[in-house]
């Protein structure tokens, strides 16, 4: 989608507000984004953007989230543009400012993230939403065992689709069989929590080393409250660069005790979303990744998620009875 210059000036002249410094950058799923002024997000789209503006509305009332200021429609010859303003939280991203965070700033960071998800999962929905990113099974009517069992096969026959060679179609299908063998980890449920769903470091805004607020909420659905962690998971793991230890931040999210790290066979669970995670990538971009996400499935089969925790000091358990809902 092309979006020229005087559009968004367009935009902006209609809301009053006059453009001092304009920088352009990436966005997803078909939108474009401007920092305007170093104060406001333009985010525009060729297709409506309802879904997004509920997703902005419904945590309007927490603190550390961006706000909307404008939302409308622009006229144009190819097709309508659609846009929403948003307030620019103050700050950076955890990863750019890694290298300036001490450990007891990032010891901080993961306290007051903590905080933040207890706040966020206060808010309920009525059924969940299955699946990564862009919910495959939203809103489902059964419980959260059977949607992600649901989920499963529609991974499968997706998978069927796209021939994968001979190595990673064994892996896949130890995958499914890994699944189904761990589904009754998902037994317990405590109900729809609001999540943000791609929350992960590089979503997280720090001002001069204090948590400053969540950004990127159009993925944010209805799960359950561990589903929150299975980006940091992977984030602490697999940093975007070799340098960056997230562990540290995330002891610290685990000693703070969210409602979301209390939850009962909580590694056997963040292993089943990461399988999920693996899977879902290699049939989104094909051979352009198996050869790397391949041999991470086998890792989180292997026990990776256990592995982690236990570098971090987490001690989890496998309770033999449970009250399950």
């Amino acid at each position: 989608m092309e979006i020229d210059l005087p559009e968004v000036a367009q935009i902006c002249a209609e809301h009053q507000i006059v453009i001092q410094t304009l920088k352009p950058i990436t966005g997803s799923f078909g939108k474009r984004i401007f920092v305007i002024n170093q104060a406001l997000l333009l985010r525009v789209s060729a297709t409506p953007m309802t879904r997004e503006r509920e997703q902005y509305r419904r945590v309007a009332g927490l603190n550390f989230v961006p706000r909307i200021v404008y939302t409308g429609m622009l006229k144009r010859d190819p097709g309508p543009l659609y846009y929403t303003l948003l307030t620019l939280l103050p700050g950076d991203d955890f990863v750019n400012v890694y290298p300036e965070t001490p450990p007891a700033q990032q010891r901080q960071l993961g306290e007051a993230v903590a905080r933040f998800i207890d706040n966020l999962q206060a808010l309920q929905g009525t059924q969940y939403d299955i699946g990564l990113y862009v919910p495959t099974l939203p809103p489902f009517a059964g419980t959260w065992r059977e949607g992600h069992q649901h989920y499963w096969a529609i991974l499968q026959q997706a998978a069927e689709q796209s021939p994968l060679p001979p190595e990673n179609a064994r892996i896949f299908a130890r995958a499914y069989r890994f699944l189904e063998a761990s589904a009754t980890v998902l037994d317990f449920q405590s109900g729809p929590k609001l999540l943000h769903n791609d929350l992960h470091p590089k979503n997280i805004i720090v001002d001069q080393g204090r948590f400053a607020g969540v950004i990127d909420w159009e993925c944010s659905q209805f799960g359950e409250a561990d589903f929150e962690l299975c980006h940091f998971i992977h984030w602490c793991l697999y940093p975007p660069q070799s340098h960056i230890d997230f562990r540290t931040f995330l002891r610290a999210l685990f000693e703070a005790s969210p409602q979301c790290t209390q939850v009962p066979y909580l590694a056997q669970r963040l292993a089943i979303y990461q399988v999920e995670h693996e899977l879902q990538q290699i049939i989104w971009h094909g051979s352009v990744v198996a050869a790397w996400r391949a041999p991470r499935l086998v890792y989180w089969m292997d026990g990776g998620v256990d592995e982690l925790l236990r570098e971090i000091g987490v001690t989890t358990t496998r309770p033999t009875a449970l009250n399950f809902t």
